[in-house]
């Protein structure tokens, strides 16, 4: 062993603190739904998780400021309708702590049709508010104009897609599939411009693509 050494880590003495309970968030029924995404999604006023509920689908906005225990009764947002991704905007005011069954004024602002099956994923070009892509038990993955209501881009995948992710500029998509292998999309050519093995276990969710 002589001349080899090992470098000791400037992480060594660091070590994590868990947030005081009063700043958390407690009692969230997540979902447990397989064909569910287990995202949790946040913006500057609201976070946003996917709720236990009868046949999947429905999720549950928090309010960022309504820390602590969640109420054991809450108004979930409806789930999606078979095969139509729908875009819904928050309620101005929203809390939790209501007696109603359901959000006031959840009307989706625009509806989606073109699957031929339930859609599991959907998710935002973060380089263009109005493109949104949307995949599907129907093995597609669509790209919708969100302003004008049309999907002029379908990308055929040869399996049920378990995650997917944008690159930064929003010109590529990579997935995960159920056949165990990554992906990556170039969304204007409509084929992937990489394939590539995944893990042996169970997939996990794309932190992101580069590009």
């Amino acid at each position: 062993m002589s001349g080899r050494f090992v470098r000791a880590s400037k992480y060594r003495h660091v070590f994590g603190k868990s947030t005081r309970k009063e700043f958390c968030y407690d009692n969230l029924r997540i979902s447990r739904n397989a064909w569910d995404t287990n995202l949790i999604k946040a913006n500057p006023e609201y976070l946003s998780v996917n709720w236990e509920a009868s046949g999947g689908g429905a999720f549950a906005v928090i309010p960022l400021g309504e820390k602590g225990k969640v109420p054991d009764v809450i108004p979930p947002f409806p789930r999606t309708h078979f095969g139509r991704p729908r875009y819904r905007l928050v309620p101005r005011d929203f809390t939790l702590f209501t007696d109603a069954e359901e959000p006031a004024d959840v009307s989706p602002v625009a509806k989606f049709g073109g699957h031929s099956r339930k859609v599991g994923q959907v998710l935002f070009n973060p380089a263009a508010e109005n493109i949104l892509a949307s995949a599907s038990g129907d093995l597609t993955i669509k790209l919708w104009d969100v302003n004008a209501g049309t999907a002029p881009l379908s990308l055929k995948h040869p399996d049920i897609v378990q995650s997917l992710s944008w690159n930064a500029s929003g010109s590529m998509l990579v997935t995960t599939s159920r056949d165990k292998k990554i992906r990556v999309w170039d969304v204007r050519q409509e084929k992937p411009a990489a394939e590539h093995a995944g893990h042996e276990g169970s997939q996990e969710q794309p932190c992101g693509v580069a590009g």
